[in-house]
């Protein structure tokens, strides 16, 4: 077997949470009733621990974290030749209410302006919530 150098190092807790609050678009996992990993892209708010998704209560992904319980999200980054990337995982609950400041966060995170105008369009709108328990989260570069 050969000796890699990947030219690699774990990210610290600071840099972890300064790569989730910058404007990227996450993944979000999580598992089928039949087993196979259903992975979406997803503009997401992190506050207080926790990964906030805003999604419709009949998606694939909402569905799939009400049977499971779990979920996982996962972001990276390069920038010149450093990579680097994040991904948290852990419980999943759903949120019948959408919390203003969350939408306005989420506006203000992607310039966006029709997560605070609300969701009249989208009554069964929801909020996934994953608490981040796992972290994973490395820079490697050339």
């Amino acid at each position: 077997m050969e000796d890699w150098d990947f030219n690699r190092r774990r990210l610290t807790r600071d840099e972890s949470v300064a790569l989730l609050a910058r404007p990227l678009t996450g993944v979000f996992s999580t598992v089928h009733a039949a087993g196979w990993i259903h992975s979406v892209p997803v503009h997401f708010l992190f506050a207080e621990g926790e990964i906030r998704v805003v999604a419709e209560a009949g998606a694939v992904k909402s569905r799939n974290a009400a049977r499971s319980g779990q979920a996982t999200l996962c972001v990276d980054l390069t920038e010149e030749t450093v990579r680097s990337y994040v991904s948290v995982s852990g419980p999943v609950s759903i949120r019948r209410t959408l919390p203003a400041p969350d939408l306005l966060a989420l506006d203000l995170k992607y310039g966006r302006t029709d997560y605070a105008a609300g969701f009249d369009d989208y009554p069964d709108a929801v909020m996934l919530v994953l608490r981040a328990e796992r972290w994973i989260a490395w820079a490697d570069w050339d």
